[in-house]
């Protein structure tokens, strides 16, 4: 089989590795000859490709009419039976010149676009909407071959599952990863390490990985100057057996996303390209729980900061893994060399369906409630920053994630969900305090989606009072409403909740529990010994 690909070199290294893996289990089964075709850039690409055989190399100027003129020579003169295309910058356009020559044509990508190929590969996980992802997108004639199970991932990620998934072994300290992937600005782990207070570097390993299109590796390089407890990884061919010892990765979100899930790796990710950017709900089907949009230097500021408290959770972090509905087995490598090879190959089974779920009370025949779980840790916050939610809140602003994460793990809070047949209607919480002998409990209630009807937003309330007074029954509810909620002052009111008295211990405590109620808020309580 002689092969031409045509990969992008041009950002970090992510298209070439993969493509890599891809090429070498191609040779090794069918004794393929290889040409390669990549973008000029100034890093040296020569060590992430030494173990390839490959007949020749060209570079081109990306997307320029050398681009296309040399790969359409290259593809003649190899007498090229199969072209591999891997690259944000070339389209539709492109490919169809490709296509002319008349070989087979096979395309990755994970941007959703418009293709004209024989076979097209996105290993991106959205849910439903996975394989619907290129409708019309392409000719009838192209196959595709989407989700998790083509992600092309280093044959050591498939033999470190062999063995097991994901294994600490350091009993003293907590080893934390850090990585761009092939690019990006490594400023940002200079603050986050910076950050950490001091007694905590004796506790904690860190291995950061300069990859070979990393701007300002010299941050890197004086961290490793300052601190004992730095490690640095320059451009790694492989990160499986580092990723088997980690305890956390903090890091962009590549192809680090299928590597993790696959190893069940507790993480903390963000996105720098436009390529790794996913929807929070469909990363959660992957296992993994925080993910952050965007990371700022205040963001690794506060992480920094706050590590301690962040390796203080990495029990339930890690539990959260094992919440995944989709698998990664790291076979996307020999899943697709054995289709490029119209070989028979297998395909793992995926469940997004809901297990069992332990009720805890029920409201009607539709609707029941259940505690709130580690994974209702996104749904939540997403519900909370609902403008209709949060515009009546004595905090109206939107809650940051990476805030909110900090938030959740150490909070003392007792949270519920009233679930309409398993989808989520109104969240619903409370706590309890002791001042001066005297029992409160404060809380509230939010809306998951929609507008909720007096009526559920009525027994969800009772419910909850009821709930609460099984535990606490002298306890007294203290409670603050925006006094423009016209629904929830009504409620309240139905549910005989009273004002405060100014002058009373109660309206004390209140104003004590919710700092920033002011005179837009009414005080009101509900005594379960006066009813």
């Amino acid at each position: 089989m002689n092969i031409v690909a045509r990969v992008s070199t041009c950002l970090g290294i992510g298209h070439l590795m993969r493509i890599k893996w891809l090429l070498l289990e191609l040779q090794s089964n069918a004794q393929a000859s290889i040409t390669l075709v990549l973008d000029i850039q100034k890093a040296d690409v020569a060590p992430f490709i030494q173990e390839l055989v490959c007949d020749d190399i060209h570079f081109v100027e990306t997307a320029s009419q050398q681009d296309i003129a040399t790969l359409l020579r290259v593809i003649k003169t190899s007498n090229a039976d199969l072209v591999i295309l891997d690259h944000y910058d070339l389209d539709v356009e492109y490919e169809k010149q490709i296509y002319s020559e008349g070989n087979k044509l096979a395309v990755f990508d994970d941007l959703g676009r418009d293709h004209y190929c024989d076979f097209l590969f996105d290993a991106k996980w959205m849910g439903e909407l996975t394989q619907k992802r290129y409708d019309k997108k392409s000719p009838a004639k192209t196959r595709h071959f989407l989700g998790p199970d083509f992600s092309l991932l280093a044959p050591s990620f498939s033999q470190a599952l062999a063995l097991d998934t994901h294994v600490s072994q350091s009993k003293n300290k907590t080893n934390i990863f850090c990585s761009l992937g092939g690019g990006g600005d490594l400023c940002i782990f200079a603050s986050l390490v910076n950050s950490v207070p001091h007694y905590l570097h004796s506790r904690v390993q860190f291995t950061i990985v300069i990859g070979p299109k990393a701007e300002n590796k010299q941050a890197i390089i004086r961290l490793e100057e300052k601190f004992k407890n730095i490690t640095i990884l320059c451009s790694p061919l492989s990160l499986a057996n580092e990723y088997r010892n980690t305890d956390l990765f903090i890091g962009a979100l590549g192809t680090s996303l299928y590597e993790l899930a696959a190893l069940k790796v507790p993480a903390i990710t963000f996105s720098i390209a436009v390529n790794q950017e996913n929807d929070i709900t469909h990363l959660q089907q992957l296992g993994h729980f925080l993910h952050l949009d965007k990371f700022l230097d205040s963001h690794a500021i506060l992480l920094g900061t706050r590590l301690a408290d962040l390796i203080s959770y990495l029990p339930r972090i890690k539990r959260l893994r094992h919440k995944a509905t989709v698998t990664v087995d790291g076979l996307g490598v020999k899943r697709v060399a054995a289709i490029l090879q119209a070989q028979p190959y297998h395909v793992t089974d995926i469940n997004v369906q809901v297990g069992a779920v332990n009720y805890i009370g029920q409201l009607t025949t539709e609707y029941a409630v259940r505690e709130v779980e580690d994974s209702d840790v996104n749904n939540y916050l997403i519900a909370r920053n609902l403008p209709s939610n949060s515009q009546k809140m004595t905090v109206s602003n939107d809650i940051p994630r990476l805030d909110h994460y900090l938030w959740w793990f150490r909070s003392e809070r007792k949270s519920y969900v009233v679930e309409q047949r398993g989808i989520p209607a109104v969240y619903v919480w409370h706590q309890h305090i002791s001042e001066k002998s005297n029992d409160y409990l404060y809380g509230g209630w939010f809306t998951a989606c929609n507008d909720v009807p007096f009526n559920l937003a009525m027994l969800t309330l009772q419910w909850q009072l009821e709930f609460c007074k099984a535990s606490h029954p002298n306890a007294i509810w203290l409670a603050v409403i925006h006094k423009d909620n016209k629904f929830v002052n009504l409620l309240n009111r139905y549910m005989g909740f009273v004002a405060i008295p100014i002058h009373s211990k109660e309206y004390k405590v209140t104003q004590q529990l919710f700092p920033l109620a002011d005179e837009q808020f009414n005080f009101v309580m509900w005594d379960p010994n006066a009813q």
